[in-house]
């Protein structure tokens, strides 16, 4: 390959990298770059906007583009700001970001996705204090933030859900469960709107420090206090009801009737990834990680041993986002050794295809779906420079 990149890492690194990580980071850039669309006929022209891949996903997708955000933010902070620029100028007037935005001008507004731009901002700011960039987007987010409350809450914790009007009945769960990010998971073959998402919840956390974080840097003060009580409350939440005793682990919610899902997946490791786990819960989490017949080594999107694990979409293979945020989780509280034979599986999987990074991958590590995808590549640069 050519290393287009390699003095661009170098630039950054802090230590030499093996053969491998560089390479990886290498591709991870070009594929990056590669499916970035721009020009005068492009909707969000004049912003470079990143799409999923060339192949069959022509437009930009909300949580994705909070993602490529995050991996690009190592080598173009400019470009980084434009994936969240570039997205949140769909916003609807209730406050919601839609789904998706098509390169034909079409709008997907039918549901929204999983709430992670502030905190893809906040990673930006976080290397570049942009502060006239944080003015721009900040009252943006406390317009979607209302969104959610207003639309997506039910007794104090936060639920996916859809536009019945737009959907009708026939396709309101179908949304709904687009609005996860999650489609076809295990996790809603119970309809998914009755459930409180302990994913959903805690990207709502990082939500609330991102804006906290924010305030505080635009001397909005009282803004601060009121977005570190929600995030408090909303802690608090998660902590007392989302977890189950009996399956050690944190776990979906019927809103309802406050039945517990008994289905496991990298979202119960997310207090992890947020830190509100208990050294004790975060013990029985690494125990269900180091699993073979569970999660180990390849992290997959429901247990191995679930007797719905297949190779179908959402409803086995390993996805990188969500496995980082559960790898990474391991790692905050200590449990390194596990944590890193998780993200040196995947790496490995990556490497052996010559860095195609692919959507998704089975549990012998054949890449699935897209390949270049670019949630992948910002992940493998996550995986190996914020890890």
């Amino acid at each position: 390959m050519t290393n287009t990149y390699y003095q661009n890492w170098n630039d950054i690194l802090e230590k030499p990298l093996s053969e491998r990580d560089m390479n990886l980071l290498d591709y991870a850039a070009k594929i990056l770059m590669d499916n970035m669309a721009t020009g005068n006929d492009i909707p969000w022209n004049p912003y470079r906007c990143i799409m999923p891949c060339r192949y069959g996903f022509c437009g930009i997708w909300n949580w994705d583009s909070a993602f490529h955000a995050v991996g690009v933010s190592k080598l173009d902070k400019e470009l980084a700001k434009e994936q969240i620029l570039g997205f949140i100028q769909y916003q609807c007037e209730d406050g919601m970001y839609p789904d998706v935005i098509w390169t034909n001008g079409e709008i997907e507004i039918k549901s929204s996705k999983p709430p992670v731009l502030p905190w893809a901002t906040q990673k930006i700011s976080e290397i570049d204090n942009d502060i006239a960039f944080l003015k721009e987007v900040y009252q943006s987010f406390v317009d979607n933030e209302r969104f959610w409350v207003e639309k997506r809450c039910y007794n104090g914790l936060f639920h996916y859900d859809a536009n019945k009007k737009l959907t009708g009945d026939a396709e309101y769960d179908l949304y709904a469960r687009y609005e996860s990010g999650w489609d076809n998971s295990v996790r809603w073959d119970k309809p998914i709107i009755d459930y409180w998402a302990i994913d959903l919840n805690c990207y709502m956390v990082m939500y609330y420090r991102a804006m906290n974080y924010f305030a505080k840097k635009l001397g909005f003060e009282n803004d601060a206090v009121i977005w570190n009580n929600k995030e408090k409350m909303l802690v608090k939440n998660i902590e007392e009801r989302m977890y189950s005793d009996e399956l050690n682990s944190y776990v979906d919610v019927n809103r309802f009737t406050g039945e517990k899902s008994d289905v496991l997946t990298p979202a119960s490791f997310m207090p992890l990834y947020i830190k509100t786990a208990t050294k004790e819960r975060a013990e029985a989490m690494s125990r269900l990680a180091c699993d073979k017949d569970k999660f180990f080594p390849g992290m997959p999107t429901v247990t191995y041993d679930n007797t719905e694990y297949s190779t179908d979409y959402w409803r086995g293979p390993t996805w990188l986002n969500v496995a980082y945020f559960a790898a990474k989780g391991l790692k905050n509280y200590g449990h390194t050794e596990t944590a890193d034979e998780i993200k040196e599986t995947i790496l490995n999987w990556i490497a052996k295809d010559g860095g195609k990074m692919y959507e998704n991958y089975d549990r012998n590590g054949n890449g699935m779906g897209a390949p270049e995808f670019s949630w992948s590549a910002a992940f493998v640069i996550e995986f190996i420079l914020d890890f």
